[in-house]
C-alpha cells in the first residue's frame, strides 16, 4: 500500500475517532511516514531471515558437504545395511581423515581392534563400523567406514602406505590375542630354526630345537616413537608335532641354527631396529 493511500486511511480514522480537524491532517502525515518506514523495514527483514529449507537471502554459502563412501564402494548413511561379518581381535593401524556429523574432518591416528560390514544396495560387502583406539581422543572410539575421506597404514615407511581397499587392508590385519593380561600382537614368521635355554619348569633350563612359526609383541606409542616388547615364539619343537608358546621372559639364551655365539638381543631377530633392555 502507497504512503499516500496510507495518510488518507489514517485522516479518516482520525474523524471517526473524534481527533479535532486542526489536527487530524497532522497525524495522518505523521502516521503515514512513520508506518511506512515499518514496512520497508519489514521487508528487509523478511529477506535476510532464513526462509523454509534454510536458505538466506544474503547470507554466505553453506559448508560443502564432504564426499562420503569413498572407502564403502560410493555409498553412505542409510544406504548401507550392516549384516554379519568382520573381525575380532586384530591389530591395524591406520592414518585416517574422518569427516563428523557437521563435515569437519581431522586426522586420526586409530589403532584398529574390531570391524562389522554392511552390505550395499548392490549386494556388495564392505567395512561399516571400526572399534578402534584414537590417540587424539586417548580413548577407544567407534569409526564409520563411510565417514572415512582419506586412509594411511601408519607403520609403512614407504610412498605404497595409502590404503586403496579398506576391506582388504582390514581383513589381511594380523590377529591378536592375550598374554599375561597383555593384547599381543601375532606375526607369522619364515626363519631359520632356532636353540633355546628354555625353563619348562623351575628352576631349571633345557635346551630345545624349535622352527619358529609365528611370534607376538605389545606396541605402544611413547612419545614420539612407538616401542615394541616381544612376549613369545610360537613354534615347533624338534620332535614335536604340536606348535607350542615359549614366553620370552623365560627364555635364558637363543642360538640362530648353525651359529657358536648366542644373540645378544632376542627381540631383535624379530623386531627390526629393536634396542636390547
Amino acid at each position: 500500500m502507497s504512503t499516500a493511500a496510507l495518510m488518507y486511511l489514517i485522516y479518516l480514522g482520525t474523524g471517526w475517532l473524534g481527533v479535532p480537524e486542526s489536527h487530524r491532517m497532522q497525524v495522518a502525515l505523521w502516521g503515514g511516514g512513520i508506518l511506512s518506514v515499518l514496512g520497508a523495514l519489514a521487508g528487509f527483514l523478511l529477506k535476510t531471515l532464513p526462509q523454509a529449507g534454510g536458505k538466506t537471502g544474503n547470507s554466505p554459502s553453506r559448508k560443502p558437504t564432504i564426499p562420503q563412501g569413498r572407502f564403502t564402494a560410493g555409498f553412505s548413511g542409510d544406504d548401507l545395511r550392516p549384516t554379519e561379518g568382520g573381525r575380532n581381535n586384530m591389530y591395524c593401524r591406520l592414518v585416517v581423515g574422518y569427516a563428523d556429523a557437521k563435515s569437519d574432518v581431522t586426522s586420526r591416528i586409530i589403532d584398529v581392534q574390531a570391524f562389522t560390514v554392511a552390505a550395499t544396495p548392490d549386494g556388495e560387502v564392505v567395512p561399516y563400523n571400526l572399534d578402534a583406539y584414537c590417540e587424539l581422543r586417548k580413548a577407544q572410539r567407534n569409526f564409520r567406514a563411510d565417514r572415512i575421506v582419506e586412509c594411511k597404514l601408519a607403520d609403512a615407511e614407504d610412498a605404497e602406505s595409502d590404503v586403496k581397499d579398506l576391506m582388504a587392508t582390514l581383513m589381511a590385519a594380523p590377529a591378536t590375542t592375550i598374554c599375561d593380561n597383555q593384547t599381543a600382537i601375532i606375526r607369522p614368521i619364515a626363519m631359520p630354526d632356532l636353540v633355546l635355554d628354555y625353563m619348562f619348569r623351575t628352576p631349571n633350563y633345557r635346551r630345545v630345537n624349535i622352527r619358529p612359526v609365528s611370534f607376538g609383541y605389545t606396541e605402544r606409542s611413547r612419545g614420539n616413537r612407538r616401542e615394541r616388547t616381544l612376549l613369545f615364539i610360537d613354534g615347533i619343537a624338534e620332535g614335536k608335532t604340536q606348535q607350542q608358546r615359549f614366553r620370552t621372559e623365560r627364555i635364558k639364551s637363543v642360538w640362530q641354527a648353525g651359529h657358536e655365539n648366542p644373540e645378544g638381543n632376542i627381540a631383535a631377530l624379530f623386531l627390526p631396529g629393536q634396542r636390547a633392555d
